[in-house]
C-alpha cells in the first residue's frame, strides 16, 4: 500500500511539473507573439513625449521664423479683424505665406496640404494640427487685404531694415554726396502668365487674352511665347526690395520708371532717397531731366553705346580748348547747374609746338584755362551724372551685382515665374509683393545673425 502511495505522489509531482512546464512555455509564446505590437506602442509614445533632436538646417529654418517681427503684421492685420478670417488665423496665415515662399510652394492647396503633413511648418507659423487652414482660407485672406495690405506689411519690414542700417550700407569710397543715403537701383523681370495665351488679334493688331491684365511682349531669350506681365522693382544697393509696380509685359520700362520713383517717395517720405542706378533702357533726355528736376534724384543711367557727345567736345564728353585740347573735369556745382573744366595746362606736355601762343600758357595757375557746361542744355550728356565723372563711374559698378542678385533671387531661389499659379492684375501683384517681403526678410535675418550687410556687396 505504501509503495501505490508513493508512486501515486510520484505521477500527481510529474503532473504539476508537466503543467508547470506548458504554462512556462504558454507565456513565452505569449510574450514573443505580442512583444513587436508593446514596443511599438512604447515606441509611438516616446515619440509623442519625447522631443527629437533636430537637425541644424531645421534649427536655422524655426530661428528664420521666429525672428520675424511678428507685431508688424499683427498692427497692419488689426485694420482688417473683422475679415482676416477665424480667430487666430491672421498672423499665421501671412506667416504661412511667407512659408509657401521659402518653400518653394506652388499653390495654396498645395500649401494647405502640406501644413497637415509636416508639423515643423505647423510650428514655424505657430498652428496646432487640428488648425490647419483650408486652401479656401488663403484665397479670402488675399481678397480681403488685397494688394494694399500686403503692401503695409512689406512697408514695415523694409522700415525695419532701414533702422538697423541696411538699405544705406557702409560702402567705402562713395562720394560725399550719396554717403549715408539711400541708392536706388531700378530693373523690370519678365513674368509669364497662366492664363490661356491663344489670344485674338483686333482690327488694328491689338491681342487680347482671357486675362485682361497680360498681353504680348517683345521676344525673350526663354520664351518662345512670351505673353504676361511685367514687374517693375526699385531696390536698394543691398538688395532689399523697396517698391515694386506690375504692368503688362508690351509697356515700355520708361513709362514706368517716374510713377515707380513717386510711390517710393510717396510709401516712404521720410526715407532719404538719392539717386537712382538704371540701364541702358531707360537711357533718354527727357528721363535725365525729370528724374533731377521733378524729382531731386541723381540719374545715373548707363548711356547707350550710340550715343554722340556733340561739337565742341572730346569723346569723353569733356570741352576741348581752343586749340582742340581736351579738358579735364575740376567739379561739379550742383548749386549752379554746372560742371567746371580746366585744362590744366594740356598743351604743355604735347611735343609739338603751338602755332599761336596761349594767352593761358605762361599763367600761375595750375589749372589754366577753364569753363563750364550747363546742366539745362542737356542733362543726358552735361547733366549730373555723366560717364566720366567720378560720381557716375563709381555707382554704375553696383548695378549689375544688384540686378543679378535679386533676379536670382526670385527666379532660382524662390521660383517666383514658375510658382505663379494666379490670374488678374491683383492676385499677380500680391504674389510680387509676397516675393518682396522675403526678399526683405533674408536680408534682415542674415544681417541679424551673422552682421553681413548684403549677399552681393563686398561691405
Amino acid at each position: 500500500m505504501a509503495k501505490v502511495t508513493q508512486h501515486l505522489s510520484k505521477q500527481i509531482k510529474a503532473k504539476k511539473a508537466c503543467n508547470h512546464l506548458y504554462l512556462w512555455q504558454l507565456c513565452i509564446a505569449v510574450v514573443f507573439l505580442y512583444t513587436p505590437g508593446i514596443l511599438n506602442t512604447n515606441i509611438e509614445q516616446e515619440d509623442c513625449n519625447m522631443p527629437r533632436i533636430r537637425t541644424p538646417r531645421e534649427v536655422e529654418f524655426l530661428e528664420y521664423f521666429r525672428r520675424i517681427d511678428k507685431s508688424a503684421i499683427m498692427e497692419i492685420l488689426s485694420e482688417y479683424r473683422s475679415s482676416t478670417g477665424p480667430d487666430g488665423y491672421a498672423t499665421s496665415l501671412v506667416l504661412a505665406r511667407i512659408l509657401k515662399v521659402k518653400e518653394r510652394i506652388s499653390s495654396d492647396r498645395e500649401l494647405s496640404d502640406k501644413l497637415a503633413k509636416i508639423a515643423i511648418y505647423r510650428e514655424a507659423i505657430g498652428i496646432g494640427r487640428q488648425e490647419i487652414p483650408a486652401h479656401n482660407t488663403f484665397h479670402t485672406l488675399r481678397q480681403r487685404l488685397g494688394p494694399e495690405g500686403f503692401i503695409k506689411i512689406h512697408q514695415r519690414f523694409v522700415m525695419e531694415a532701414y533702422k538697423v542700417g541696411l538699405l544705406a550700407p557702409p560702402i567705402p569710397d562713395l562720394p560725399k554726396m550719396v554717403r549715408n543715403k539711400i541708392i536706388l537701383v531700378g530693373d523690370s523681370t519678365f513674368l509669364k502668365a497662366v492664363a490661356s495665351t491663344k489670344g485674338e488679334k483686333d482690327v488694328n493688331g491689338k491681342w487680347f487674352f482671357t486675362d485682361e491684365s497680360i498681353a504680348f511682349g517683345k521676344p525673350h531669350h526663354k520664351h518662345k511665347y512670351p505673353v504676361g506681365h511685367r514687374v517693375h522693382t526699385l531696390t536698394a544697393v543691398s538688395g532689399v526690395p523697396i517698391v515694386s509696380r506690375l504692368a503688362p509685359a508690351n509697356e515700355n520700362d520708361q513709362e514706368h520708371i517716374l510713377p515707380l520713383l513717386r510711390m517710393a517717395f510717396t510709401r516712404h517720405p521720410m526715407l532719404p532717397f538719392v539717386c537712382v542706378i538704371l540701364d541702358a533702357g531707360y537711357d533718354s533726355e527727357e528721363l535725365h531731366r525729370d528724374i533731377y528736376t521733378d524729382l531731386n534724384l541723381l540719374p545715373i543711367i548707363i548711356r547707350k553705346p550710340s550715343m554722340k557727345w556733340g561739337r565742341k567736345l572730346s569723346n569723353t564728353g569733356t570741352p576741348l580748348c581752343l586749340f582742340g585740347y581736351a579738358t579735364r573735369r575740376r567739379g561739379i556745382e550742383y548749386n549752379h547747374g554746372r560742371t567746371k573744366f580746366a585744362c590744366y595746362h594740356i598743351c604743355a606736355k604735347d611735343p609739338q609746338d603751338l602755332l599761336f601762343s596761349c594767352e593761358y600758357h605762361n599763367s600761375k595757375s595750375r589749372f589754366g584755362w577753364m569753363t563750364y557746361t550747363y546742366f539745362k542744355d542737356t542733362y543726358r550728356r552735361q547733366g549730373p551724372a555723366v560717364p566720366g565723372s567720378r560720381l557716375y563711374e563709381r555707382l554704375k559698378k553696383l548695378r549689375t551685382g544688384i540686378e543679378r542678385y535679386y533676379g536670382l533671387t526670385k527666379e532660382n531661389r524662390y521660383h517666383m515665374e514658375v510658382n505663379n499659379t494666379y490670374m488678374g492684375h491683383d492676385n499677380v501683384l500680391i504674389h510680387v509683393i509676397e516675393y518682396d517681403i522675403v526678399a526683405t526678410l533674408d536680408i534682415l535675418h542674415e544681417h541679424e545673425k551673422s552682421g553681413k550687410w548684403s549677399n552681393v556687396l563686398n561691405v
